[in-house]
């Protein structure tokens, strides 16, 4: 497999942990890969040992404790610890659909890439933001993949971090981002 191949199989990966609920049978073979001990020899960049194992202890939860998690953190939109969405950081009005998105939705009209999912989310979601990365990745647009990565998630990735960490709600969820940040960080390297 190719280095891009690699990095568009660990954005999918991420991305579905975000979208799609952790008792969706999606989502609990992306969970039960962060469960095994070796997951970081097959990651596209290398991850410390401590980050692992912090994935692991806190993936290994209860899964209904994980949903609650999901629930809290990504359904409801007006009382969300860490909002989700780009635009909430980047936008001086800190609301959905900002300048931000229109910004988005134009990078991803150029580049060809239709957001269809059955998800009711504004496309600056981050799982959705991670799936666009995959599919550019996987179609070995590393130019393109950059763009994303640079201009429309690291600009607010490290302020959704502090605030899921600042919320202390969920240390999964927290300890995912930071793998985020890591792989994102090392794709643009």
């Amino acid at each position: 497999m190719s280095r891009l191949s690699y990095y568009a199989a660990a954005f999918n990966l991420l991305g579905i942990c975000y979208l799609f609920p952790p008792d969706d049978d999606t989502n609990k073979t992306a969970l039960n890969f962060f469960k095994t001990g070796d997951f970081a020899a097959q990651w596209p960049c290398k991850i410390e040992n401590r980050l692992c194992e912090r994935l692991i202890d806190s993936v290994s939860i209860d899964t209904e404790q994980l949903k609650t998690q999901w629930q809290n953190l990504f359904v409801d939109p007006n009382a969300l610890p860490a909002p989700p969405w780009g635009s909430v950081y980047l936008d001086p009005e800190g609301l959905l659909q900002g300048d931000s998105t229109l910004a988005l939705s134009e990078f991803l009209k150029r580049e060809r890439l239709k957001v269809n999912t059955p998800f009711p989310e504004p496309v600056d979601h981050i799982g959705l933001m991670l799936f666009q990365a995959a599919v550019l990745a996987s179609e070995n647009r590393e130019e393109a993949v950059n763009e994303l990565l640079s201009l429309h998630l690291t600009t607010w990735l490290p302020h959704y971090l502090n605030k899921l960490k600042m919320s202390g709600y969920s240390q999964f969820y927290s300890t995912l981002t930071e793998l985020v940040t890591i792989t994102v960080n090392a794709f643009r390297k």
